[in-house]
């Protein structure tokens, strides 16, 4: 047996050697329950197999390529598609614009021929090939009660044991969420702290007002931006390097110019509160899972109150949870008929498997039929999941390839952003409490408040955070005009998946506030159609990228 570990694994040799051993024995949830963040590759020469495993949210990676010499794998996609020639997805990155997450193919890249190796499972090569095998972590505990000492505990030394390789001095952002504030003021306790905090015209003001309360309240040295609007608006810069795929910090990039310089080489860690929303907290996905599971009346009783909060109808939204209960294939295949004959769900939904939304509009009938075509075989070999599990996951795994595509553009920033949120002990102690009990009607993040009863109670009580929403209005609205251009020469255009005129309209409704664009997509055909046209690792004639779907 060989075993190679590479990252920020904070286990032992004698730990390390065991988890090998139990890696070759075939109990492959083993390689993930090592503190840290890593990359771990076990070999078994007597079994004659390799297994290759990253970590739980997918920071770090893994991917694999089928090539006539054998299975070949590498911890960035980009790579594999250098040596095997591979152009970028097509189908796929139209498939994420219109209906959404990439978890409906977790085996998929962007890249074509290359795989991903999801979050949560292990990439097994022997003598017959390459195959991935689920490894989650299986521990699970009934409520938030239970399993609230063990989130707090790994919490503080997944983020000290961060602060500490820093060498006593630490940057972190702030942003007066209860995620970053949390990350501060357990870093403090162990290093000095200097935190960045976007203070903008366009900022919240009780966010500004939390952070700067949160750095008085450990010491922190505290940096406040204060920069104009028409300079950290989206989309007002690109970024002069590329990411490793289309991710929102290219649009965002303007901001990150903007409040990160005090950071810049600091020191070898910049502190983030990234993550913290997907495993302090579940979505609304909760509700269905509490109706798969049987508990109607407290899936009900939930929905109803969120109804009245929100001042809605609830009839709507019980309905909805009622169809989205009967399943994760029978929600796909619908979505695949209604994007095949152009149809977009207009019901009133807190959470579905697939939200057919006014995007799909956007799709040619060639881009309809490749991804319904693309629903409709996620149907099947996805097949059925308990909606909070499965949400969860998405939305770890989603925030985790944020983490890891955007690392090209923070490292010409001079910053070097971790997330204790996304280490494998911080998710495995979340997770383990079911989602439907991370949820809870009238509380915000209850877990963390249970978890860290030594936090101030000002902290934690706090109900709201603001968002960067306003950056992205105003960086549309002033920018519109150049960004339009980009609609026609997009390769997802000029290969025939979408009509750029309804794109066109979409992006000037949304620069000019009207209506109800889908704006969220808008930002991601934008950044995706850079992407394709100027920011690829791999650069290839338009010809051969245009081809990848055609």
């Amino acid at each position: 047996m060989s075993v190679l570990v590479a990252g920020a694994c904070r286990a032992g040799a004698r730990e390390i050697i065991d988890t090998a051993a139990a890696v070759c024995e075939g109990r492959f949830e083993a390689a993930s329950l090592m503190d840290g963040s890593y990359w771990l590759v076990v070999h078994d020469a007597a079994r004659r197999r390799t297994v290759v495993s990253g970590d739980l949210a997918e920071v770090r990676a893994v991917f694999y390529a089928r090539t006539p010499q054998g299975p070949v794998w590498a911890t960035r996609a980009d790579l594999l598609a250098e040596l095997t020639g591979a152009s970028p997805d097509l189908d796929m990155l139209a498939a994420q614009i219109a209906v959404g997450t990439a978890e409906h193919w977790p085996d998929r890249s962007v890249w074509r021929g290359v795989s991903r190796v999801a979050g949560g499972t292990v990439l097994v090569l022997d003598g017959r090939g390459a195959k991935t095998v689920d490894a989650r972590p299986t521990h699970r505990v009934g409520s938030i009660e239970e399993g609230a000492a063990a989130v707090g505990e790994a919490l503080w030394r997944a983020t000290q044991a961060h602060a500490r390789s820093a060498g006593g001095r630490v940057s972190a952002d702030l942003s007066g969420g209860l995620d970053s504030s949390t990350a501060v003021v357990a870093a403090a306790s162990v290093a000095d702290v200097l935190a960045v905090t976007y203070a903008g015209p366009l900022a919240d003001a009780e966010d500004t007002r939390l952070a700067g309360r949160v750095s008085e309240y450990v010491g922190a040295e505290h940096h406040l931006s204060v920069g104009a609007a028409a300079t950290t608006g989206h989309f007002t810069y690109w970024p002069e390097v590329a990411p490793y795929a289309p991710v929102l910090a290219v649009s965002s990039h303007p901001l990150d110019l903007d409040y990160l310089p005090p950071a810049r080489d600091v020191s070898a860690v910049h502190l983030t509160g990234h993550g913290g929303d997907v495993v302090l907290e579940s979505s609304s996905a909760a509700y269905t899972a509490m109706a798969q599971a049987g508990e109607r009346r407290r899936a009900g009783r939930e929905a109803t109150e969120h109804a009245r909060r929100v001042n809605a109808a609830p009839g709507p939204l019980l309905k909805g949870i009622r169809e989205a209960a009967r399943g994760r294939p029978q929600a796909l295949e619908r979505a695949a008929d209604q994007v095949a004959n152009g149809q977009v769900d207009a019901a009133l939904r807190l959470w579905s498997w697939c939200a057919v939304g006014p995007a799909t509009r956007w799709l040619t009938g060639l881009g309809r039929q490749r991804v319904a075509g693309l629903l409709a075989e996620s149907a099947h070999t996805v097949g059925a999941q308990e909606a909070g599990e499965w949400d969860d996951w998405a939305a770890l795994r989603y925030n985790g390839a944020a983490v890891r595509d955007s690392a090209p553009l923070f490292a010409h920033l001079g910053v070097n952003p971790v997330s204790p949120y996304l280490d494998n002990e911080v998710v495995r102690a979340c997770l383990a409490i079911p989602a439907a009990e991370r949820r809870r009607s009238g509380a915000y993040k209850p877990l963390l408040a249970a978890a860290r009863p030594d936090l101030p109670s000002w902290l934690t009580d706090r109900r709201t955070k603001g968002s960067f929403s306003p950056l992205l209005h105003a960086g549309l609205s002033r920018n519109h005009y150049g960004l339009q251009p980009l609609v026609e020469q997009s390769p997802l255009v000029r290969c025939g998946l979408f009509d750029a005129r309804r794109v066109q309209l979409d992006l000037a409704a949304a620069a000019g506030g009207v209506g109800r664009a889908p704006i969220p997509a808008v930002e991601m055909f934008l950044i995706t159609t850079w992407w394709l046209k100027y920011g690829l690792p791999v650069q290839r004639p338009a010809a051969d990228r245009a081809g990848a779907a055609c």
